[in-house]
């Protein structure tokens, strides 16, 4: 591909930039990531207020047909996901916008497209994603929520858990089991949407050990759902799931968070002096430092060449799983040296002597979640096999 951008798009990603850079001036103070969206109702508030921003620059239906109000190329998608990332800014609801949206465009009717597609981008619609059960999660497939066909609707029974995001979301999207008497296991499962206001949903917290409250685990005794809120055919949803999943990761807003983050520890490096030497003279520090560097751009790399294969119509299921299983063990690497470099500055937050506001003590214990989160990474690594290099199954 051409990494060259053309004069249009210089523009706009600056624009982009600028518009991110000034509203990150309005950050809460502690907001980070996921958790900074979700844990705090300022949080929350901030993250509305940013999607409010986007939308009415069109920003939130980028890549959209021109006929539901979209604009734009994926490369503009490109531009937004590298300015939210690397100003940590929220604001692109990552199920509505990046999971569910292409998703309907994909497979949906038109009657639910016309539904549902304008308040994701107005948002004024957030989303989250249910799909784990405590018995079926890199082994989706084995999922066992039941919903059983009474006249119009679905009536619905089950848990889901690791929910991103419920106890905030307006809407889900949830896979559940329609056939339970299928060949196989793939087959039998339903793709559906619903307000989580319904009656029978309850949502609990799954919180961290520090208190942070970014996962949930989800109860549904007897939810009733229209069946015309099914995305697809019933009993079809795995491939559904399947055309989701590959929206799921090009890790891009992660890619440009550790650009800046490594900017970050370049200037510590630089300022902090160990014996009267920066920290930037050792010769260790800074070999490690251009390997990451390195290792950063290569990933960079990947998730555009993966964005022009998808403008392109040619990406396929084990380009994703690539740049998600790079980056993903690039992240943990970063933490552990950020954590290496801060020595036991790097345990204390909430304190004069917390370096980055004590954000590496947060970081290194959360590394390892883009490792396990969307598909595990040894799942990733069996999609590459099989289908990127055409390696035989184990029987």
């Amino acid at each position: 591909m051409d990494f060259k951008l053309t004069d249009e798009q210089v523009k706009l990603r600056k624009e982009v930039f600028d518009v991110c850079e000034k509203l990150a001036k309005e950050r809460p103070e502690g907001f980070t990531g996921l958790e900074g969206v979700y844990d705090t109702d300022e949080g929350w508030e901030y993250h509305l207020r940013c999607a409010k921003e986007f939308a009415k620059r069109g920003w939130l239906s980028l890549e959209w047909p021109s006929e539901y109000g979209g604009r734009g190329t994926i490369m503009d998608k490109v531009f937004l996901a590298e300015a939210t990332g690397y100003h940590d800014v929220p604001g692109v609801d990552i199920f509505g916008v990046l999971m569910l949206a292409p998703t309907l465009f994909a497979a949906a009717s038109e009657e639910i497209k016309k539904e549902f597609l304008p308040s994701i981008a107005s948002g004024e619609r957030m989303w989250c994603e249910l799909w784990t059960e405590p018995n079926a999660g890199s082994d989706l497939a084995a999922l066992s929520t039941s919903a059983v066909r009474q006249g119009d609707e679905y009536v619905i029974n089950g848990q889901k858990i690791w929910s991103t995001g419920a106890h905030r979301a307006h809407w889900a999207f949830a896979l559940v089991r329609t056939d339970p008497h299928a060949d196989r296991k793939q087959k039998g499962i339903t793709f559906i949407l619903f307000d989580m206001k319904t009656p029978g949903v309850t949502v609990n917290p799954l919180l961290y050990m520090d208190s942070g409250h970014l996962y949930n685990e989800v109860f549904l005794d007897d939810v009733r759902v229209p069946v015309k809120n099914i995305v697809g055919e019933e009993n079809q949803g795995w491939g559904v799931t399947q055309t989701l999943a590959s929206f799921e990761r090009s890790n891009l807003g992660a890619i440009m968070a550790m650009h800046r983050q490594l900017e970050d520890m370049v200037n510590y490096c630089n300022e902090t002096k160990v014996k009267g030497e920066p920290l930037a003279r050792n010769p260790l520090i800074r070999n490690r430092l251009a390997q990451i560097a390195c290792e950063l751009w290569a990933a960079h790399a990947l998730a555009y060449r993966i964005a022009d294969a998808q403008s392109r119509k040619e990406m396929a299921a084990f380009d994703a799983s690539a740049v998600k299983v790079f980056s993903g063990e690039l992240q943990a690497r970063m933490a552990q040296f950020g954590t290496d470099i801060l020595g036991p500055y790097g345990q204390v937050k909430h304190s004069k002597w917390a370096s980055f506001e004590g954000f590496y003590e947060k970081w290194y214990q959360q590394s390892f979640i883009l490792n396990i989160s969307m598909g595990t990474n040894e799942i990733q690594r069996n999609i590459i096999a099989w289908y990127g290099l055409g390696l035989p199954r184990m029987k």
